[in-house]
């Protein structure tokens, strides 16, 4: 579309002080921002909402956020910190005993708790005078440190299998896996992907085990970050086998007890009978949302609290979550924050619906961003595509990947463009011409503020072809909008007036007066 517009890499801007920091600059902010962090109590004391995070190191405000899935960021902070663990989880002391799981062989209540990473691998393997790991079998003084990334997924597999998961969360973990078995399998495997992908599938199976012990349990998280300490080789190859990482088997006689408790477990976990409707509750429910959408805050909340009060006498605890997310709304939308954290984590901990997860964990990823709280807002953001997942909606996973990567480019941390790639792969799978619209713009923005402005322009020309094709004119008139005003920044002057004329036809066609007004003003600069 943007074919003729191409920038050649010749071309310099008519002023630098129009285009994004080059490098150097980059390097400076980078400096600067990490002095600053050093200091942030003092300087983001004036930011929207940061009495919440004031509060919460004074110990003020009640328990953080309970981030669902145990997800991680992809920055390296959080991979450097090898046990980190969302804010509202204190790190757990490492299991003792090993680990012994095999295909299909349930564990034991017993097993589970005495468990320790699999294969016995705790610290990195040394190469010389090593010893075998406790219950890993072989003779040999020599142990290769080297473990490939195929024999990981399936001792991941094989793991969940033994542990007797449940058929929803072991499709669950299964996706994460498929998605690393995809990723390794590229010529160029996205490292950081997959080590995120196999902590989320990890911390699902440590939420599983944790609420059949009901004692918090983080073997297989151990066990993962064990595995990263060794030499992996994320490049797939199912015939490379390291056999001192295999794992053990367990003792044929645990069977009979491991799967009495799964099958016990499974009646534990038996959905109640959800109550019938109840006219007053949806009454009360509907006014609160008309008060709220008419921003009347105070008629909203005390509307919303008979509502909730109604659902607790009627034991209807799904709607108690969507009303006690629409008063996470009014607190949001009233800028008080540590209310809304508290309200939306509520509706987080008393719902079974992953839809209303998807939207309270965004949210709340929503706050963290707004108030420069990176590690937070990229965890909250992994929640929601974990359970987004869960429901195949892949608008929600591609928005929160999307904006995951738009806080990379804000640091001017080139991290943006993997994560972009992961967004991208999924739009494409949705086939939502919206959804890779907004993909395809954010790309281009970025690629525009780290000084590519060859690639800004294919990006923004994707955005208008999916815009055009979903039908959202506004849209299509912003992505010419920003093309034209490169192509101005680099003196293409008749290219961008071309462009901002046809952003013009498309706001009149979308209705918006204002964007009309000003791109009226930017095309006579042009």
């Amino acid at each position: 579309m943007f074919e003729s517009l191409r920038v050649g890499p010749q071309l310099t801007p008519k002023n630098n002080q129009i285009i994004k920091r080059n490098e150097e600059d980059e390097a400076k902010k980078k400096a600067n921002e990490a002095e600053g962090e050093a200091k942030q109590g003092s300087h983001l004391a004036q930011s929207r909402g940061l009495k919440y995070v004031e509060d919460l190191q004074n110990g003020k405000h009640p328990q953080n956020p309970n981030v669902g899935g145990n997800n991680y960021a992809y920055n390296n902070q959080v991979q450097n910190a090898q046990m980190a663990r969302p804010m509202a989880r204190p790190m757990q002391r490492p299991m003792n005993n090993q680990m012994g799981v095999g295909m299909n062989r349930p564990m034991s209540a017993g097993q589970m708790a005495g468990a320790r990473p699999m294969g016995g691998v705790q610290q990195p393997v040394q190469t010389q005078g090593a010893q075998a790991p406790q219950g890993v079998s072989g003779s040999s003084k020599m142990i290769s440190p080297k473990i490939n990334i195929a024999q990981v997924i399936g001792d991941f597999k094989n793991t969940a299998k033994a542990i007797g998961t449940p058929e929803d969360i072991y499709e669950e973990v299964d996706t994460y896996l498929g998605l690393v078995e995809k990723t390794t399998k590229k010529d160029t495997p996205n490292v950081k992907a997959v080590q995120s992908n196999l902590r989320n599938a990890a911390g699902l199976l440590d939420k599983y085990i944790s609420d059949t012990l009901n004692k918090d349990s983080k073997v297989v998280e151990n066990w993962v970050e064990a595995i990263f300490l060794q030499q992996v080789d994320y490049k797939y190859n199912t015939e490379d086998v390291n056999e001192a990482f295999l794992v053990k088997m367990p003792e044929d006689n645990k069977k009979a007890e491991g799967a009495e408790q799964a099958q016990s477990q499974q009646v534990q976990n038996a959905e109640p009978q959800k109550p019938k409707m109840d006219s007053e509750l949806k009454q009360l429910f509907k006014d609160g949302k008309s008060a709220s959408k008419a921003k009347d805050s105070v008629t909203a909340l005390s509307t919303f609290q008979r509502a909730i009060n109604r659902s607790i006498e009627l034991g209807d605890t799904e709607s108690q979550a969507k009303i006690t997310f629409e008063v996470a709304q009014v607190y949001d939308h009233d800028d008080d924050l540590p209310r809304a954290l508290e309200n939306y984590n509520k509706a987080i901990e008393t719902t079974t619906d992953n839809n209303v997860k998807v939207k309270a964990h965004y949210s709340m990823a929503q706050i963290y961003d707004d108030v420069k709280q990176f590690k937070p807002a990229i965890e909250h953001y992994m929640a929601a595509i974990s359970f987004a997942g869960e429901t195949d909606n892949f608008k929600a996973q591609t928005q929160s990947l999307t904006k995951i990567g738009n806080m990379y480019s804000d640091k001017y941390d080139k991290e943006a463009f993997n994560v972009y790639e992961d967004a991208k792969m999924v739009a494409d799978e949705s086939k939502d011409a919206s959804v890779k619209g907004y993909v395809s713009s954010s790309i281009a923005n970025a690629y525009n503020k780290f000084n590519r402005p060859e690639k800004a322009m294919r990006y923004y020309s994707d955005a208008v072809k999916n815009y055009k094709q979903a039908g959202s004119d506004e849209k299509v008139a912003i992505n010419y909008k920003k093309a034209g005003e490169l192509m101005q920044d680099y003196q293409r002057m008749d290219k961008g007036k071309n462009l901002i004329q046809k952003a013009i036809l498309y706001a009149k066609k979308a209705n918006n007066e204002n964007l009309v007004k000003e791109l009226e003003k930017d095309l006579q600069v042009a």
